[in-house]
């Protein structure tokens, strides 16, 4: 049975002062993954990007696994191999309602 998650994947380095950069990202993402969703917020004062992507999958541990894969590609394609992802939570997509940060 395949389920909705929902997949946080952090990518250190990244400001959002530096738009060129994070746009790159965010652009390939939207224009590659569409299918995800991709959402991009930040952490950590502005420095660290945070995507938000769900998927479809069979359990937890694949739906991070491929959202990381996704973001790592985007990183490589973006010009950012030097930055990897880390999944910080994953979750059943039951609402439309984000996680709260105490979820994590």
């Amino acid at each position: 049975m395949t389920m909705e998650y929902r997949s946080w994947i952090a990518v250190a380095d990244v400001p959002f002062s530096d738009e060129p950069t994070w746009m790159r990202l965010a652009e390939h993402l939207e224009r590659a993954h569409p299918e995800f969703g991709p959402v991009a917020s930040w952490e950590d004062d502005g420095t660290t990007i945070v995507f938000i992507l769900a998927n479809d999958e069979p359990d937890r541990a694949t739906a991070a696994a491929n959202a990381a894969r996704v973001v790592s590609e985007a990183l490589h394609t973006a010009g950012l191999a030097d930055r990897f992802p880390e999944v910080c939570c994953v979750e059943e997509a039951h609402d439309l309602m984000p996680a709260s940060s105490t979820g994590r």
